[in-house]
């Protein structure tokens, strides 16, 4: 992540992040699926390839014996330091959790937030919540984030 971070500085990046979710309610992060060569990087939009994405999802899905599936997403606000949600972030998280294919209630979304030697993770996971009958809320929980050897 660090790494296309530095490379795009100035536009946004991400990337895909494959695994699976523990008993305990723990995400384990296994594989990272890059933006893809037709991504779209711009200074306040990222667009990842998703026709390259979604084949790479499928492979890794076959190679992991179905055990890896597609948890969330990573991008970069460059310059950034607020580390919250933009209207397009919720819009996207949204659009994820009612997208039948992607099989993901409670996706996962880390901004990476700042400037080369200085980046700052933000992690989120995220639901959808109906009240009044209708009226859908996007419930964003900040999550920790810890490294195995």
């Amino acid at each position: 992540m660090k790494t296309d971070a530095e490379n795009w500085y100035g536009k946004e990046t991400g990337g895909t992040f494959m695994g699976y979710w523990t008993s305990s309610g723990a995400a384990v992060v296994r594989a990272m699926i890059p933006a893809g060569p037709d991504a779209s990087h711009e200074r306040h939009r990222f667009q990842p390839d998703q026709d390259w994405q979604q084949a790479e999802i499928a492979k890794h899905y076959a190679r992991s014996g179905r055990l890896d599936s597609y948890l969330g997403d990573w991008h970069t606000h460059p310059d950034a330091v607020s580390g919250q949600l933009s209207w397009k972030d919720r819009a996207c998280l949204k659009t994820i959790i009612r997208t039948p294919a992607a099989r993901n209630s409670t996706p996962i979304l880390i901004l990476m937030c700042g400037s080369p030697a200085n980046w700052d993770l933000h992690p989120w996971v995220c639901r959808i919540q109906t009240r009044f009958v209708l009226f859908d809320v996007l419930l964003e929980e900040k999550a920790g984030i810890a490294l195995y050897g």
